[in-house]
């Protein structure tokens, strides 16, 4: 038998817990029905909060919950997931945190085991809170990276995955990434075999390895204070048809190319270019999505000369080539 305890604290996110608690009770379903001669499940899981009382989900209805009589019982356990709390902004972590905080120091204890520790969504927030994952590798949900790396710079953020391993610890994107990371830990603890038979059952895809198609500058807040940084910004949406040089755009806006660099990655933590190379990727995902335009049309729009250089950024920026995402993404496309 495995023992899965599941942190849970704040405005948690219903479907996240509900879905890996799920992924684990159909498991042992398939366990029994592989090994009839099994006189127990092959995983128990137990919603963990900090006091022992139920705790209440974005939804607004109660999920029972136990508490710690001490740190040896969450010690016990063979593996611990942070649960997600719906996390949309700043005020919002911080009342997570601050209802997290009494599970900080058993999930430390824990820790010391060097049994796996889990967290998806917003949980890789608290998990990095905690100082467990500083100098490792890790993931989060895409439209929090920039609060991440804002208040967690110690930590190697990658985001280019679904899933990351860095030794005891396992992180995951936003909420459906649950599901992969439930079955990563049944592989761990249970075996690959075990888990590749519950991707088909579940239709999980084994292959769903990256967030980076699924990410859009649409929803992402941009998070500074510098309004003439902004008004580039705005002006940069809506003139991505010409391949404008950094020194037009700094002049058009009465700065130095220097100072123009220097402002960006101040408020935005990257360069004038790679913003722009993303809002045209955004712009062509966007195209993909919702028109029959050739790739040299859509090319021709986001202020793309050379097809062959620009489906090499979009590649880099989704993980998917412009016909791949388009068939992905287009549902007008016929099959």
């Amino acid at each position: 038998m495995k023992t899965i305890m599941i942190l849970a604290a704040g405005n948690v996110v219903a479907g996240g817990i509900v879905g890996l608690m799920d992924v684990f009770s159909f498991t042992n379903t398939l366990y029994r029905r592989l090994h009839p001669e099994a006189t127990q499940d092959l995983f128990h899981c137990h919603i963990v909060s900090s006091d022992g009382a139920a705790i209440t989900t974005n939804q607004g209805f109660q999920l029972a919950a136990m508490g710690l009589t001490d740190a040896a019982q969450l010690q016990a356990a063979d593996a611990v997931v942070l649960a997600s709390s719906l996390v949309t902004n700043k005020s919002e972590f911080k009342e997570y945190a601050q209802e997290f905080a009494p599970l900080l120091e058993p999930l430390k204890a824990y820790a010391e085991t060097g049994k796996p520790i889990a967290a998806y969504c917003s949980g890789t927030l608290m998990l990095a809170a905690s100082g467990l994952l500083e100098n490792r590798r890790a993931t989060t949900v895409w439209w929090l990276s920039q609060m991440f790396e804002r208040n967690f710079a110690r930590v190697n953020l990658c985001m280019d995955t679904l899933v990351v391993s860095d030794g005891q610890f396992h992180t995951a994107g936003a909420t459906t990434s649950n599901l992969s990371l439930a079955l990563h830990l049944v592989g761990l603890l249970a075996g690959e075999a075990l888990a590749q038979q519950m991707a088909k059952i579940l239709l999980i895809d084994p292959n769903r390895s990256s967030q980076q198609p699924f990410m859009t500058m649409a929803i992402t807040p941009q998070q500074h204070q510098d309004e003439l940084v902004s008004k580039i910004q705005q002006w940069m949406q809506s003139n991505l048809d010409k391949n404008w040089l950094l020194d037009e755009i700094a002049q058009k806006f009465a700065l130095g190319k220097r100072t123009l660099i220097r402002r960006f990655k101040r408020a935005l933590n990257e360069t004038p270019a790679s913003y722009m190379q993303r809002l045209r990727v955004d712009e062509a995902k966007r195209l993909l999505e919702t028109t029959e335009l050739a790739l040299e049309q859509i090319v021709e729009r986001v202020g793309y000369e050379d097809v062959s250089s620009f489906r090499k950024l979009f590649i880099q920026l989704t993980s998917l080539s412009p016909r791949a995402y388009r068939q992905k993404f287009n549902t007008h496309t016929c099959c």
